[in-house]
């Protein structure tokens, strides 16, 4: 009673209001108007921490647009504590930098801006004298903080990333004291990654269709502009407009603190009154409001972007907490569903159509319905059907749901799925933390979410009749995306800008009293491999066993011991078995609309190593799925016209494979790595897979399903129980085949350095591949490859990040570190990989390679080194529908028990000398490879030579040509 009442004392003293209190989430709000929300969890192992802010591109002024996401980017740059080693000195600075950008921004002439920002370059050049750049990140890390990021939206912008329990008073200082006060130093390197980051968007064909689509769709609108602002804005930014944006929107009142996970609210709420109280309260400015569009009729627009002739159907939706948005959901889902269930999925599944797909754009103020269709290619002509006729098919099941011709177990088994989905996505802390922020954000009531299952069961078959009928209308867009390549933004130079150069190995005095904080003492808990129970099923095949005790839902994953490394046939067999049914019983749709009814949904996977048969569902029905999952795999119901669709498919991946950017990454990295053993290579000849067959891809599955498997499944039934089901209910054959899984390929054993350079005269930025062989891995060494790519290549600390991002921004993206094997005694390998502005890509592999050749050594790194490593051993741990599957792939590298029991004293005992001999051993002095895409118009293609022999590789070399 005592405690119960000090509680109450303390919530009275910090909170002007007790918001919420229900399911282990409680709500409250500090004096100074900040929103807070706890949700204990003592199931997990660390604490997921979140500050969202009511701020995002909307609210971007129409002249800066892009200042949000700026601002974003800047939020790491530390305070006037944080990263600062002498502020008096510094201030001045930094208010000439801010004067000089309102300078440069009126500034008309093109030769005096240019003036100009070569003196704004100085002047930051020796700002950067007084900074210890990336601090934040540093401390986060060193702490045992893993998924720092942050996120700019249309409507918020959040700041995130997980701890141990034991940091949670330093983990509260810290990102309270990032909003007191903030620097926005290095403004001008930032510019140039966040331009990098708007150069990897405009080679990005999927990035240009979403932003030819938001232009249309929500015209009058800031959702109809990218997140990243517009070209000419980012190219003219001003650093005193994003200080006002900061201080006018940036307050208690338009912010949330979040924390789920293993917290305990009475130890939390003092400390984030005590640090979070510091904010100083403040009205935010007023939103400025946009009226809603009006459709009139059907309007098309049309463009020649992307891969595909593709149709996008937008119909006027419904904001994030409209009455009409769960119903609306539901209706959608009956389209369309990942159990692919929908009328729409079954255009799919009976080969009508390449793909149909539905869903819903839910921002704060607007929302679209959008419908998607891919038409159906016939190989024999070579030709796609055309869009009115899709347009039709599209429309004709969407009129369905108007008139109620559609079966209620459709109605009642998206409602199901819907609440199942709930439960599993409710298995993570991000997710939880996610959904509160977006009530936050739209100003809804925290009980639609704590109440969701409720609301979902309350909603009729009348109540989504009537929906589909209010905005399934006769007035909407229609946007038709034809095959080709859309304009890109203008193409720019380089700047002159000299490198900051800051004072390496010092640290702020902030950072000094942020490591001598006390941390709550906390005895190492290790995983127990017997937590999995594990039993043979059959000669070989083993079954592993995890309890679940949050829910009642199962997952199983079967996973036969062959893939396509030994079988290149199952990767179109995998796909013909997701459209099948069961002879002589269920037609496709019709047996995903019987798993659904079981409240079960299955789906086939493959990779180079394994067969996967995935199932999830309620364990009342177990015995049930498994049987029907065996029947459709002993006894699929297949048609030509659906073999006709996947080779249809295949055919046409093979025929824009050379111009689809990702696939052209995927070739070049491949072909780095394996030559002519590329994947992308050494495949199915395409005359193969024209010629493929029912029979033999069904024969292919079966010899598949030949082989041991290892079945993982997690649930709440007993052990026994669980085990007498499967064993007489799964697809196992009585003498399985030995696997050989998992293969690691053999990888080019390079004498030289060599340097491969793939012409793509369209391309923005470079991108830019670097292979060394390694060594055999053996797990003793396991912490010293943990160390040295911490050092090197991992997070915003690390090597590369530092040199070719923050002090030189020749990259949004830039990493580098060991790849470990799959299994010990096989070697590891040393990749890394930069995306630069085409004329920057010089200067960014003299820094890698500089780096690589001889790596700089900075010995004062060790001790956050080892603190991050020894911190991270704690939450590291596999959540419980991942144990069995983490466990084995230990025990395959020569673990017998949890790695961190071996790992821990060797943390103790690392030395920055066993970073360095770690470096020398397996990286310097072997030869690099180094493989390009990018534009030789902007490259010095004689200078590559440097680095090592070049050789120019046409595009179509990195495919086979049959």
């Amino acid at each position: 009673m005592r405690k119960f009442y000090s509680l109450v004392l303390l919530i009275i003293a910090v909170a002007s209001s007790l918001t919420v209190s229900a399911q282990g989430l409680k709500g409250f709000k500090l004096k100074n108007g900040l929103s807070v929300y706890i949700w204990e969890d003592s199931t997990k192992n660390d604490v997921f921490g979140l500050v969202g802010v009511k701020v995002g591109a909307v609210n971007d002024p129409e002249d800066l647009t892009g200042l949000a996401h700026y601002l974003e980017h800047m939020m790491f740059k530390g305070t006037q504590s944080i990263s600062s080693l002498n502020w008096v000195k510094e201030k001045p600075l930094y208010e000439q930098i801010i004067t000089k950008y309102d300078e440069m921004a009126n500034e008309p002439d093109p030769v005096k801006k240019e003036a100009i920002s070569l003196e704004i370059n100085k002047l930051t050049v020796e700002a950067a004298q007084y900074t210890a750049p990336n601090e934040f990140a540093g401390l986060t890390e060193n702490m045992g903080g893993k998924m720092l990021n942050a996120m700019t939206g249309y409507d918020e912008t959040m700041y995130f990333s997980s701890f141990p329990p034991s940091q949670l008073y330093k983990w509260l200082d810290l990102n309270s004291e990032r909003f007191i006060n903030p620097v926005f130093r290095a403004f001008q390197p930032e510019l140039e990654t966040v331009y990098e980051e708007f150069n990897r968007s405009q080679d990005m064909q999927g990035s240009l269709q979403q932003d030819f689509m938001l232009k249309h769709i929500f015209p009058g609108h800031p959702y109809s502009r990218s997140v990243l602002g517009l070209q000419e804005h980012l190219k003219n930014p001003r650093l005193g407009g994003l200080v006002d944006f900061y201080n006018n929107w940036y307050v208690p009142e338009n912010m949330v603190l979040i924390l789920v996970g293993n917290v305990k609210l009475k130890e939390a709420m003092g400390l984030i009154n005590d640090r979070f109280g510091r904010l100083e309260a403040q009205k935010s400015p007023e939103r400025k409001s946009y009226p809603e569009m009006e459709i009139k009729g059907r309007t098309e627009y049309s463009a020649k972007m992307g891969d595909f002739p593709t149709l996008r159907l937008a119909f006027k939706g419904v904001p994030t907490g409209h009455t009409d948005e769960l119903a609306l959901t539901i209706c959608v889902n009956m389209l369309s569903n990942r159990n692919r269930t929908g009328l729409l999925d079954k255009l799919s599944l009976s080969g009508d159509v390449l793909g149909a797909d539905a869903g819903l754009i839910n921002f704060k103020e607007q929302g679209r319905i959008l419908i998607l269709g891919i038409p159906y290619y016939d190989v024999n002509q070579r030709r796609f059907e055309s869009i009115k006729s899709l347009e039709k098919m599209l429309l004709a099941e969407i009129s369905k749901i108007q008139k109620g011709e559609f079966d209620e177990e459709l109605f009642n088994s998206v409602k199901a799925t819907l609440i199942r989905d709930f439960d599993l996505s409710f298995e993570s802390s991000y997710n939880k933390a996610q959904k509160i922020l977006s009530t936050f954000i739209c100003n809804e009531d925290i009980s639609n979410v704590l109440n969701y299952k409720e609301k979902v069961k309350t909603i009729s078959i009348d109540q989504v009749k009537a929906i589909a009928n209010k905005y399934f209308n006769k007035n909407y867009i229609a946007l038709n995306y034809q095959p080709g390549k859309a304009p890109k933004a203008e193409k720019l130079s380089k700047p002159k800008y000299d490198p900051i150069n800051p004072e390496r190995g010092v640290i702020s005095q902030y950072a000094e009293k942020f490591r001598k904080l006390p941390v709550r003492k906390v005895d190492p808990v290790y995983e127990k491999f017997d937590a999995v129970q594990v039993k043979k099923v059959n000669e070989r095949s083993r079954l592993f066993y995890t309890q679940n005790k949050e829910n009642a839902i199962f997952t199983l994953t079967l996973k036969y011991g062959v893939g396509t490394h030994e079988m290149p046939q199952l990767q179109y067999a995998v796909d013909l078995m997701n459209n099948a049914g069961i002879m002589g019983a269920y037609e496709p749709q019709a047996l995903k609309q019987e798993f659904n009814a079981l409240g079960a949904v299955c789906n086939f996977g493959v990779d180079d190593n394994y067969l996967y048969v995935s199932m999830s569902g309620y364990e009342e029905n177990l015995e049930a799925s498994c049987n029907l999952l065996t029947r459709q795999i002993l006894m699929p119901k297949l048609d030509e016209k659906q073999l006709n669709n996947i080779i249809g498919s295949a055919y046409q991946m093979r025929a824009i494979e050379e111009k689809n950017e990702n696939l052209l990454e995927g070739a070049l990295h491949d072909y780095l790595l394996y030559q002519n053993k590329s994947e992308y290579l050494d495949r199915m000849p395409l005359e193969d897979i024209i010629n493929l067959t029912i029979s033999s891809l069904t024969g292919e599955f079966n010899r598949a399903t030949d082989y041991e498997a290892e079945i993982h499944y997690v649930g709440s039934m007993p052990f026994n129980d669980v085990y007498d089901v499967l064993s007489k209910n799964l697809p196992l054959k009585a003498t399985e085949k030995t696997s050989n899984s998992p293969v690691v390929k053999d990888r080019v054993q390079y004498k030289e350095n060599t340097i491969y350079f793939v012409s793509d005269n369209d391309a923005l930025q470079s991108k830019i591949y670097f292979y060394v062989e390694g060594n055999p891995f053996k797990v003793e060494d396991d912490v010293y490859y943990k160390a040295f790519n911490k050092y090197f290549g991992s997070g915003f600390g690390g090597l590369v990040m530092q040199e070719v991002r923050e002090y030189r921004s020749m990259a949004y993206t830039a990493d580098g570190g060991e790849i470990t094997p799959p299994l010990a005694n096989k070697n590891a390998y040393f990749e890394g990989y930069i995306g630069t502005q085409a004329d920057k890509t010089i200067d960014a592999i003299d820094v890698f390679m500089n780096l690589l050749t001889e790596m700089p050594e900075y010995a004062d790194r060790i001790s956050g080194i080892k603190d991050y490593l020894r911190e991270g051993l704690q939450t590291a741990k596999p959540d419980f529908r991942s144990r069995s599957q983490v466990y084995e792939a230990w025990k395959r590298l020569g673990y017998t028990e949890d790695p961190a029991k071996t790992q821990l004293p060797k943390i103790q005992n690392l030395s920055f000398e066993d970073v360095v001999k770690f470096y020398q051993q397996n990286v310097k002095g072997r030869p690099v490879a180094i493989g390009i895409i990018g534009d030789p118009k902007r490259i010095n293609l004689d200078e590559l030579s440097k680095y090592g022999k070049v050789i120019r590789i046409n595009k179509n070399k990195l495919f086979s040509s049959k």
